[in-house]
């Protein structure tokens, strides 16, 4: 999966800059979130493989912005759930037919890594809204926009 392109035209600091990675990774991972939901091999993989990019920008950026730590922080977690739901996805592909306890194992750790990815994503996003808004702006139109739960437009003067 290519990452979603960010656009830095018209780009003149590195809040801007920030700003407008941060919310095409953002965007980028909202987007695919219903492979968490899908729960379906390659579908999971392109959310983490999300998340990941997302996790480093939330890291490159919290020199600038102290706040982003905590995200970064559950998003390493969420990645790392994701990972080892991979890790049983790529082990069941090349486990024999014959052995039917270890798949029957894998498939309940990998159920186990998915459930704890779900909880962890839900943690992920409340600590998004503690976040300064400026950071998660829509880059296209330099509102006071940001991303609710569930991919909700909210606006600072009204309430959700």
């Amino acid at each position: 999966m290519k990452p979603e392109p960010v656009l830095l035209r018209g780009v003149t600091d590195s809040t801007e800059l920030a700003r407008r990675v941060l919310h095409t990774r953002l965007r980028e991972v909202r987007r695919l979130t219903g492979g968490l939901e899908q729960r379906e091999r390659l579908a999971l993989h392109d959310f983490r493989i999300a998340c990941k990019r997302f996790r480093y920008a939330l890291e490159r950026f919290s020199e600038l912005e102290p706040s982003l730590e905590a995200p970064a922080k559950s998003f390493t977690l969420l990645q790392d759930a994701l990972g080892e739901a991979h890790d049983r996805d790529v082990l069941l592909s090349i486990l024999p037919a014959a052995m039917a306890q270890t798949e029957h194992r894998l498939r309940t750790e990998r159920e186990a890594c998915v459930d704890r990815a779900g909880a962890l994503w839900t943690q992920a996003q409340e600590l998004l809204l503690d976040r300064p808004l400026t950071f998660f702006e829509d880059p296209s139109n330099h509102s006071s926009e940001s991303f609710g739960p569930d991919d909700a437009r909210i606006k600072h003067d009204e309430t959700p």
